[in-house]
């Protein structure tokens, strides 16, 4: 009869990823955070579609912050996702076992009203020459109407 090996020695004898072990927890952290707010959401009654139209997003964009995938989600939406619920985001910065707030919700709110200007202003700039109103000068009515008189 053959003698039975526990789990415990056959995984001794198996070499472990170290790097994806916590490339996998950080997956499962970040899944777990999306699901806390989903049930922040659920708490306040809210659908999905509600909160989307809420912060005048895609409910995809809602999905996508739920199920833990925020490196696809930009730092403005989950903001307004995080304050939409009542609380206010930070962004922690950890190097060495020191933690340093890098972004907040008042930095973010500031970054959000420059970006929205610079956009105006690249807008404004866009504008072909064609659509921009012109002043003509008094010169220059002048001079049309001579070429107007002259041809007439």
């Amino acid at each position: 009869m053959s003698e039975w090996v526990s789990w415990d020695e056959i995984r001794k004898g198996i070499p472990v990823n170290e790097k994806r072990v916590a490339k996998y927890m950080k997956m499962m952290q970040a899944a777990i955070d999306g699901i806390k707010l989903a049930e922040l959401r659920q708490v306040r009654r809210l659908t999905q579609n509600e909160m989307a139209k809420k912060l005048k997003i895609d409910q995809s964009n809602v999905s996508r912050i739920e199920r833990g995938k925020f490196d696809a989600v930009e730092i403005r939406t989950l903001r307004k996702y995080v304050e939409a619920l009542g609380g206010e985001l930070e962004i922690r910065v950890t190097i060495d076992d020191v933690s340093q707030r890098l972004i907040d919700s008042e930095y973010e709110k500031k970054m959000e009203r420059k970006l929205i200007r610079a956009e105006a202003e690249r807008a404004k700039k866009k504008v072909p020459a064609k659509m921009r109103p012109r002043a003509k000068s008094v010169a220059k009515r002048r001079t049309s109407k001579r070429v107007v008189a002259r041809k007439a």
